[in-house]
């Protein structure tokens, strides 16, 4: 309920800010606000999707994938009715903050693998941020720069250092896939989402009623005023520039960005 609602909320959102309450009742039954839902799913959702992903926790094994070898090397099928029903986009990292028993492995053929500081007290805090960063130091002499691997549509692998294959049983991914909800989009975000849903909403009645404008009927001549609807429609463009241009930046926590500070 609390999904519709936010649906809902948008479009009331959107017919205010078009200035179609006068209008709104007024327009047929295909051009209503039901169809407006289906343009913002099947049209801004994907679009937004395709810059700032939605990221989900997914275990790779036996029965979530098929595993093949190919070329010397393990690779891993994602079953696509496993991925809660939306369409995968990519597949992010591994998932090192999963301690789970195989992904520590992965961890050990950097050399040191995992050092959680939970396990000792408040006292031993400063020691164990310490213990990171001489771990983190040593790790780098062997690392053997193990990352993940994405072929379109469905298909991933672990690489390292000198083409070594690595076959796991079990191992946890973060994978990239389409909204298919407002709820998974972040609230910082939202302004971008609801400027790019006006904008194809503008685009759709626009480009539809304007076959009925200046239309002559028995009972009215229909004048519609479709000017600020079009110039509405245009700044999806725009909208679209904006989203490219966060997409590689510290806004897109679904990209491996790094930033180093010199002294």
């Amino acid at each position: 309920m609390a999904i519709a609602n936010d649906m809902s909320l948008l479009l009331n959102k959107i017919e205010r800010r078009l200035g179609l309450l006068p209008l709104a009742t007024s327009l047929p039954d295909q051009f209503k606000k039901p169809a407006w839902a289906d343009v913002i799913m099947e049209d801004t959702m994907r679009s937004f999707s395709r810059y700032f992903p939605n990221k989900i926790r997914f275990v790779v094994n036996d029965e979530t994938c098929v595993k093949r070898i190919e070329n010397h090397k393990t690779v891993y099928y994602i079953k696509e009715e496993l991925i809660e029903g939306v369409k995968l986009l990519g597949v992010q990292d591994i998932d090192w903050q999963d301690t789970s028993a195989d992904n520590v492995s992965l961890g050990q053929t950097a050399g040191y693998g995992y050092y959680v500081p939970n396990y000792g007290s408040v006292q031993e805090t400063l020691t164990s941020y310490m213990g990171y960063q001489m771990a983190a130091d040593n790790a780098s002499l062997y690392n053997n720069n193990i990352y993940l691997e994405f072929e379109f549509p469905n298909k991933i692998w672990i690489s390292r250092a000198g083409n070594l294959d690595v076959n796991l049983n079990s191992f946890v991914v973060r994978l990239l896939v389409e909204h298919n909800t407002l709820a998974t989009i972040s609230p910082t975000k939202m302004e971008t989402f609801e400027a790019l849903a006006q904008a194809d909403i503008a685009n759709f009645l626009w480009k539809n009623l304007r076959y009925y404008d200046g239309l002559e009927t028995i009972y009215v001549n229909i004048d519609l005023k479709l000017n600020e609807l079009e110039q509405e429609a245009g700044k999806r463009e725009s909208i679209i520039d904006k989203l490219e241009n966060s997409y590689v930046s510290a806004a897109n926590d679904n990209i491996p960005y790094i930033m180093t500070v010199s002294g």
